[in-house]
């Protein structure tokens, strides 16, 4: 009897072993938005994906473009996915303003936004009085402000003209538009190819070079979501972190990896657009405080910029922003 016993108990452990099994080895279905189109510095989300990192962390991945990162933190607010990259400053603003959004992995350490044009924009003062193509949704419309500010220059004076993304460059080249918004890792290898086959010079205008020195772009989740599952957001985190790591050490056959799973890219140029992102990831900062991590010094400087340029009248805590601990050395 106690034979019959041991064994029907073990056949239950079994039983339950096996549930628990099957289902922790179900993978939950996120949607992660890129903050851009597809280009070099997103060449990790789809080395995530071709090497099961996101696998491996219980996820089954639907990676998909973006307008902007102000369309990437309403898309994260309404529910429409799960987590998204976007910039810091655009988000810190979005949350002074009420979004229930929260940061919780650095992504690239620096900003590597900026402006291009066919002069040379030696100075933010050279921006004034000039037209400005971007998107509603881009960070450029957050970013510049702030660098005007810091300076006692009238935002307003800018002249800001709306357009799609993939009509820059056409705008730039036929002298519709005097700027447009660019990155120095995404769009400047295209752009100059380009220009270079119309025999003009593009010139990039970094907004760091202008003093502006916060968190680049940083993925960010619902906050509500954040608070109740942390460990999906260290999960995911931990996949990126992976993939981010490979990427770097291994940029040819990562590159490969992205124009396999996106076939119109160049690979030269996304090669190029990769190198430059690389740069932006690799900072003193991280080599001190480990990839993706945001100390709350860090993120309180970002939060003070912002309240500052934008003269909130509020207390915007770094934990009010920030999800500390998702991100780990």
């Amino acid at each position: 009897m106690r034979k019959f016993a041991t064994a029907g108990f073990a056949a239950l452990l079994a039983l339950i072993s096996g549930a628990e099994a099957f289902a922790q080895g179900a993978p939950r279905n996120i949607t992660v938005l890129a903050n851009y189109t597809f280009h070099g510095r997103h060449t990790p989300f789809f080395v995530a994906l071709d090497k099961g990192y996101f696998t491996e962390a219980g996820f089954k991945a639907d990676v998909q473009p973006a307008t902007g990162s102000g369309f990437v933190i309403s898309a994260i607010e309404s529910g429409k996915a799960d987590y998204g990259l976007a910039d810091a400053s655009t988000t810190v603003q979005a949350i002074a303003k009420g979004a229930k959004v929260k940061g919780f992995q650095v992504y690239m350490d620096i900003s590597t936004n900026g402006l291009a044009s066919l002069t040379p924009l030696p100075t933010p003062e050279s921006t004034l009085g000039k037209t400005i193509t971007v998107s509603p949704t881009d960070s450029t419309r957050v970013i510049l402000p702030i660098i005007l500010k810091q300076r006692g220059l009238d935002p307003a004076k800018v002249n800001w003209v709306a357009a799609t993304p993939a009509t820059y460059f056409t705008l730039l080249l036929s002298g519709q538009a005097d700027i447009i918004a660019a990155t120095v890792d995404g769009d400047m290898p295209p752009l100059m190819e380009t220009a270079a086959k119309q025999n003009k010079k593009v010139y990039f205008s970094s907004f760091g070079g202008w003093g502006y020195d916060v968190l680049g772009f940083i993925f960010i989740a619902p906050a509500a979501s954040l608070d109740k599952d942390p460990e999906g957001a260290k999960r995911f985190a931990g996949a990126m972190k992976k993939a981010v790591e490979f990427s770097m050490a291994n940029p040819e056959e990562a590159v490969k990896i992205m124009v396999k799973h996106n076939p119109t890219l160049n690979y030269d140029i996304t090669l190029a657009q990769w190198k430059q992102s690389m740069t932006a990831i690799n900072t003193a900062y991280m080599k001190a405080n480990g990839y993706g991590v945001a100390t709350p010094e860090r993120v309180k400087r970002t939060v003070d910029l912002i309240k500052d340029a934008f003269h909130l009248d509020l207390t915007l805590k770094p934990d009010d922003v920030w999800l500390f601990g998702a991100a780990t050395r």
